[in-house]
């Protein structure tokens, strides 16, 4: 591989590499004790749901490309390898095992790759690790994707950690090429890991919490629950602009977005749509970098196509269902990030 500005070849100098592992090596051991109640819960947890294999061992790309086997807590059903194959695994596979959502949702999953950092095979800060069939099939073919080679794969993802699961490869690798620039610097993999610590553990206490409550619901009050493949989510300051043309010209109202999922979401106008294909433009308003006490207002936009699905008239105003298709990767990366809420941070 031909060196690229602001890379070094091997992504490592020699004195860091020795720096860099006894880093790694100190913080697998503390965070392996930390951690110890929480992997023998989490073996427990899964053996009694469905009593397959606590662990998945699967083959990853590493530095310079080469083959390693890589550590997890199994969240998906046996096969689900063999059934995926070159795709990218996305809620519509529903290969998840029952306590699988959770994990992967709370990242507790990636716990295992603790014992890889310890064997070098992994920092605890880098690009995440690769299949040999997605690189083939899809990374092979995107512009300075082997960067992420030149340096150990990470526990801790840089993209991963900004970006929902499903984001497009070609996203992910420009965020994650950034971040390799900063490789050789230990101060920041320590505030990353901070801070990714810090955010994995409210969000693992907010859906362990919610798990928990569900389940008593269920089994101890009885009170079932609707079963919803997809979970809803109600983005504040949300409007969608329905256009019977995709470049949103041919307006044919504006319409308040109620919730939304991976499949479809919710629209109320006081208009009737009849049309057979329509287009649609979300926007979706947050407050972002404070400063001076006040925060910066930030706006989303997100195109898609999609068809009426189910339409309730509700006094004089109708909602409507909406089964939608994203205009591009870059428009399904923006609907998961900013209205679906997927990433970690």
């Amino acid at each position: 591989m031909s060196k690229r500005r602001g890379f070094r070849k091997t992504g490592y100098a020699k004195a860091y590499r020795t720096i860099s592992r006894g880093f790694n090596l100190a913080f697998a051991l503390l965070f392996l004790a930390v951690s110890l109640p929480l992997f023998v819960l989490i073996a427990t947890v899964i053996k009694l749901t469905d009593r397959g294999s606590v662990f998945y061992r699967g083959i990853r790309l590493g530095l310079n490309k080469k083959p390693f086997v890589m550590y997890k807590f199994r969240t998906l059903v046996p096969d689900a390898e063999q059934r995926i194959g070159a795709e990218l695994l996305s809620a519509g596979h529903r290969l998840e095992t029952r306590i699988g959502k959770l994990l992967r949702e709370t990242r507790l999953d990636e716990l295992p790759q603790l014992f890889n950092v310890l064997k070098g095979d992994m920092d605890f800060v880098g690009p995440r690790p690769e299949r040999p069939v997605i690189y083939d099939t899809i990374g092979s073919s995107i512009r300075n994707y082997d960067v992420r080679f030149t340096v150990n794969p990470g526990l801790v993802g840089y993209s991963q950690l900004f970006t929902p699961h499903s984001t497009p490869k070609a996203i992910r690798t420009m965020i994650d090429n950034r971040f390799i620039r900063c490789k050789q610097n230990l101060m920041v993999d320590f505030l990353v890991i901070v801070y990714t610590m810090s955010v994995i553990g409210r969000k693992a206490f907010t859906k362990t919490a919610l798990f928990v409550g569900k389940l008593v619901r269920m089994k101890v009050l009885k009170q079932y629950e609707e079963k919803r493949t997809f979970e809803r989510m109600r983005p504040d300051n949300a409007r969608v602009l329905v256009s019977t043309g995709s470049d949103g010209e041919e307006a044919l109202c504006e319409a308040e977005l109620m919730d939304i999922n991976e499949e479809a979401f919710l629209i109320r106008t006081d208009s009737v749509l009849n049309a057979r294909e329509l287009f649609f433009t979300l926007r979706t308003e947050y407050r972002s970098g404070r400063r001076n006490g006040r925060g910066e207002t930030k706006r989303k936009i997100a195109h898609c196509s999609g068809q009426v699905y189910k339409e309730i008239r509700e006094g004089s105003s109708y909602l409507y269902v909406i089964k939608y298709r994203p205009s591009s990767p870059l428009n399904f990366y923006v609907l998961q990030q900013y209205f679906l809420d997927k990433s970690i941070a």
